[in-house]
Parts: structure tokens; sequence; C-alpha cells
């Protein structure tokens, strides 16, 4: 699973457009990215957070959680506990994620066989998703 992009600022603007634009007619796409302004080749990689959020189907294609996330009264509880779970990793280590510093989140991602510039990376992924789930 992927826990990293290689910009936090641009997936902060992705998480947005997940929240506050149409869903795709069918699957996330790269056509769809581009639909939306993502157009830069590592772009893709937006799609694989769909994924790890949990999103999109097996096919990509939106489904409950997506559709709950862009009710503006549930985004930041359905986010809280997309994160929860696909990061339990995580929250078993430190039950406060949301509030521990970088050095000890990129403790937990190096311990899962990253090297730290990735877990660099993974750090920032997680804390711009957390923006989202209201802790930050």
């Amino acid at each position: 699973m992927r826990y990293s992009v290689d910009n936090a600022g641009r997936l902060r603007k992705f998480i947005e457009v997940v929240r506050d634009k149409p869903m795709p007619a069918g699957a996330a796409s790269v056509d769809w990215l581009k639909s939306n302004d993502f157009k830069d080749r590592q772009d893709a990689q937006f799609l694989d957070i769909l994924e790890l959020l949990d999103f999109v189907d097996a096919d990509r294609k939106p489904n409950r959680n997506w559709v709950a996330f862009q009710d503006k009264s549930k985004s930041t509880s359905v986010m809280a506990k997309v994160l929860r779970e696909r990061y339990s990793f995580m929250f078993q280590r430190h039950p406060d994620a949301y509030n521990q510093s970088d050095t000890n989140l990129q403790k937990v991602f190096m311990e899962r066989k990253m090297e730290k510039e990735q877990a660099g990376r993974a750090v920032k992924t997680f804390k711009t998703l957390l923006q989202f789930a209201g802790w930050m």
C-alpha cells in the first residue's frame, strides 16, 4: 500500500477536489485527474491514495466512503474513521498519532521497512490527510 506522495501540497488540493467536486462517472482514472487539473505525471499517485483511503473499490469506482466524505456534515468524521482503520499500525503505537511529532511518526514508518526519506514523505502525507479529519 502506498503511504506517501511526492508533493503534500498538491495532495491537499487533490483531497479538496475529492471532497468538493463531482465524483467520476465511472472509475477514478488519469483522465479524471486531468479533468480536475492534475496533469503532472506524478499526480497519478493520487489514485493510490484513493485506494489507501478506501474511497474506491477494486475497479477504482467511488464507494460509500467517498460519498460520505462529500457530505460536509460528515467529512471530518469519515476521514478520521478511515485514517484510524488504514493507519491502524500508527494508532496502535500512538493512540494520539494526530498529536505526535514528525520524528515519532517517522520512526513508525521506518519500522515498516521504509527508508528515511520515504518515511519522511509518508509523515507529510499522513499529516496532510489528518487536516481533513479535523485533528490538526
